[in-house]
């Protein structure tokens, strides 16, 4: 993969983030308008992108690919939350419960699943979609109740009514039956998909004036987990995926959604739980903030 393209998507994504807190703090985007932005980019925009991304052709090689995704997903997920466990080990519960949250799910449908269309096309976004059906699996499985002092809502009730998993079950169908959508429906959700990136950053700087300067330095426990999260987390797939000899472009997208920042979920079910949301937030947004350095630094390795 060529670096100095991904430091330039980097960079887009870096701008479109800083005129999110510019017009947050402007009064421009306030709170209400960013719950309205989240809205379309979860209801409208990404299933958008995702549908979009199974309207082609398939081969042999295609369907291998995503069957060998998906394996790798589960895989990597397993891996990721155990050595999580060990690394976090001596916090208290609540910490370490958003620790391994936010070291194990990354931002993959904000920031990810945009991001794979800019470095890798298409097709890639068929296979990071897929790569999707495990994360979601286990995060409202496994990961709400990590974060949960009470019974939570049952998994299967929520995983039904998230719309990115119901996009990926209707590609998953067009897909398989070969079902070519006409030009008046695939434009349409190609413009709505081209929203991804610029909603998704702009939310994201939205969140980053929640936080003040000095609330930041010196929180030792911070960049312990971001680094965790940023260098160790994608770096541990890559030598899995090099390990058993996983096709370059799988493990490009693997190691790639592995690198990004945690997701904006643990900030959601933390508020949700009242289990550390101060930190959550902080773990969040900082590791945004230093994704923009690290996401290319882990590039160079693919």
């Amino acid at each position: 993969m060529q670096t100095s393209f991904v430091i330039q998507q980097v960079i887009v994504l870096a701008i479109l983030m800083a005129v999110g807190y510019i017009a947050t703090k402007k009064d421009i985007i306030n709170e209400n308008i960013s719950k309205g932005m989240t809205q379309i980019l979860t209801a409208i925009a990404l299933p958008a992108l995702i549908i979009s991304s199974f309207n082609m052709s398939y081969s042999k090689d295609t369907l291998r690919g995503v069957l060998l995704i998906f394996v790798y997903s589960i895989g990597v997920h397993i891996i990721t939350l155990l050595i999580s466990k060990i690394l976090f080990i001596k916090y208290p519960r609540e910490k370490k419960a958003v620790l391994i949250f936010g070291t194990a799910f990354p931002n993959s449908g904000f920031m990810g699943l945009p991001l794979i269309f800019e470095l890798f096309g298409q097709e890639a976004v068929l296979y990071a979609s897929v790569f999707m059906i495990p994360y979601h699996t286990i995060l409202w499985t496994y990961g709400e109740r990590m974060l949960s002092k009470e019974k939570t809502q049952s998994p299967f009730k929520v995983l039904v009514k998230t719309p990115a998993l119901i996009a990926v079950f209707l590609g998953t169908i067009m897909f398989i039956l070969k079902i070519e959508m006409p030009y008046v429906v695939s434009k349409p959700l190609s413009m709505l998909s081209a929203l991804t990136s610029p909603l998704s950053m702009l939310i994201l700087g939205e969140k980053m004036t929640k936080l003040k300067l000095k609330e930041i330095i010196g929180d030792k426990d911070i960049y312990y987990a971001c680094f965790i999260k940023l260098i160790v987390a994608p770096i541990t797939a890559l030598l899995l995926l090099k390990a058993i000899n996983a096709p370059q472009l799988l493990t490009s997208i693997v190691v790639t959604m592995q690198s990004l920042p945690t997701a904006i979920l643990l900030v959601v079910l933390t508020q949700k739980h009242d289990c550390e949301i101060e930190f959550a937030l902080k773990f969040n947004i900082i590791s945004h903030i230093l994704s923009i350095l690290t996401i290319p630094i882990i590039s160079v390795l693919l």
